[in-house]
């Protein structure tokens, strides 16, 4: 039996069990459907039962994890409809800070924001033939799109949405891994940069909408590919 705290002195507290297991389902270690025993999460992290209700019930405020009495809990389906909506909920605050971008900032400004850009993009390339999406590859993307939204004093508009994100971030971690696009995602990131190096919003705009709007590429291809993952 795996512990996943085995270098950890005791006692774990609930909040370490918590998101331990929120990374492993955010990571599909923890597989969409699959059934997670009280039992075997108190063995696997020493813990009381007590303990991993307390997480499943944090879990299913998030939906991560659906509670069906004397069933048991199961790892919640990715609903693709959901992200459809929430991806576009974020493209459109992306799109939105990009135009107050060119609105406000002069133009040495936005080539300080290209050449920090450009700094970031570097670090990822050397992520561009790994598989699947790795975490310093995901903080690097995370902070790409914070340079943005900075630039204009916005990221505190995608906290809001901070609960609701990690439905997006399960799906990305599947998407990447399940069409090797690692290399795509970095492009993508390179056409954001050369429209904004290049003066052109509606480039720009159009280029960051490609990169996270993912599901209507995918749908179908995915649902015929895995469809134990997703709800019908």
């Amino acid at each position: 039996m795996v512990s996943y705290f085995e270098n950890i002195p005791q006692p774990i507290s609930t909040d370490d069990v918590y998101k331990s297991i929120k990374k492993r389902i955010l990571k599909l270690d923890l597989e969409p459907g699959q059934k997670v025993s009280e039992n075997q999460m108190c063995q696997e992290y020493n813990v009381s039962r007590s303990v991993i209700r307390t997480v499943f019930t944090r879990l299913n405020q998030l939906k991560l994890v659906e509670v069906y009495p004397q069933r048991g809990t199961y790892v919640s389906l990715i609903d693709l409809d959901h992200i459809e909506s929430l991806l576009m909920l974020r493209t459109a605050v992306e799109k939105e800070v990009l135009y107050e971008m060119f609105c406000k900032l002069g133009k040495a400004d936005r080539m300080a924001l290209v050449e920090r850009l450009e700094e970031n993009l570097n670090r990822q390339k050397k992520y561009d033939n790994y598989k699947n999406y790795e975490i310093e590859f995901q903080n690097l993307d995370s902070e790409f799109h914070k340079i943005l939204l900075d630039s204009v004093k916005r990221y505190k508009l995608l906290e809001l949405l901070n609960d609701q994100m990690v439905h997006i971030a399960r799906w990305r971690n599947f998407n990447v891994a399940a069409e090797d696009r690692m290399h795509e995602l970095i492009e993508e990131h390179r056409n954001i940069i050369e429209s904004i190096r290049n003066d052109d919003l509606i480039a720009a705009q159009e280029n960051i909408a490609k990169h996270l709007n993912t599901i209507s590429r995918s749908n179908d291809k995915v649902k015929l590919q895995y469809p134990q993952y997703f709800i019908k």
